[in-house]
Parts: structure tokens; sequence; C-alpha cells
């Protein structure tokens, strides 16, 4: 989808605000901060700030990158194997998050010392958790294991995010691979624990 250069401008200046509030957060910590401070480093007003974001701590989360429609419609109508399935549909999506790591963490080491913050950012985790379960439902046709399905997906994400942050030699990627091949593992064994009951 092309967006046009209106969509693009605020797509911008959303970065722009998010910059400056992660900036500011670093150096002096987001409970020290003012959204006026925030603007004034972005180059906007304040009234600009809040046609944006609601507050500090929303815009130093920003705006997580949504799953793509066409991934989603692939994950919901393939005919491979679901494992292969989710696991191309998740690829994608961290080939996303890794356009923008130097924002990734700046955003982690926000979320390691703001709660509100953290409140934002989960709830934006559990409408992708929701969307991606509504997209594995006709997969498997039943909305308990869709959504069983979906939770350990986005954790796994979250899992290959804290290991990328814990060895800065290691890309998002490398760890997005060792923390699936543990998933695939803890999945295993516990169903090799159902298979003894």
């Amino acid at each position: 989808m092309t967006l046009s250069l209106r969509q693009r401008r605020r797509q911008e200046t959303a970065r722009e605000i998010q910059m400056a509030a992660l900036e500011l957060a670093a150096q002096h910590g987001l409970e020290n901060i003012t959204t006026e401070q925030i603007s004034e480093m972005a180059g906007v007003s304040t009234r600009t700030f809040f046609n944006y974001f609601p507050n500090k701590e929303a815009a130093a989360i920003g705006a997580p990158p949504c799953f793509r429609e066409e991934d989603k419609e692939a994950l919901r109508s393939g005919t491979d194997l679901l494992t292969l399935d989710l696991k191309l549909f998740l690829d994608k999506h961290i080939e996303e998050l890794a356009k923008d790591m130097p924002i990734l963490r700046l955003i982690g080491t926000v979320l390691r010392s703001n709660a509100k913050a953290r409140a934002i950012l989960d709830g934006f985790l559990k409408m992708q958790q929701e969307e991606l379960a509504d997209c594995l439902f006709p997969r498997v046709n039943n909305p308990h294991i869709a959504a069983a399905l979906a939770s350990n997906a986005t954790s796994t994400i979250g899992r290959a995010i804290f290991l990328w942050e814990c060895n800065q030699d290691q890309s998002l990627e490398a760890a997005w691979s060792v923390a699936w091949d543990n998933q695939i593992a803890a999945s295993k064994l516990l169903a090799r624990s159902t298979d003894r009951l």
C-alpha cells in the first residue's frame, strides 16, 4: 500500500515526537520530562503533540508495527502446516520490528522504568494477540486454541526482544530464531507430558 504525502508526513511527525520523547527519557527518565520539553525538542507545538499522542508515555511507546493485511490473509487461508505458516507470518513481523532497532532499544529502556508506558504497550500487544487469534481461528476451529497459540506467539516475540536486548552482538532475527526454537521444544515437551496422562 502506497502512502500519500500527507500520510507519510504524519508518520514522520509522529516518529520525530517519539524520538524526542525517547531521547529525553533516556537522559532524564520519562517521569522527569514534560510534553512541552518533548514538543520543543521535536520542533512542534504542544497542541501538535496532543494531536498525535494523549500523553508522554504514549509518545514514548509510539505505534508498534501492525500485522500487514496480506500477511494476515495468508495465515488465515494458508494450506501448509500451521507451524510453518505461523513461523512465516511471525518472521515477517520480526522483519518489520528490526527496521527500527534504535527505537526498539530505547523503548526497552523506558519500559523497564515506567509502569504507565508498559501498560500502554501491553494494551497494544493485547490487541495484536486478539488480531492474531482471529487469523488463527479458521485454521484450528477452536477459539481457545487460537487464543493460546496467539498468546504463545506474542510471548515468543517478547522473549526474542529480551534475548536481543541482553546480547548486543546478536541480531533481532537471530534472537527470534532462538526464541522460536525454544518455544517449539517447550511445546514438544508439553505434548509428551500430556501423552502420559
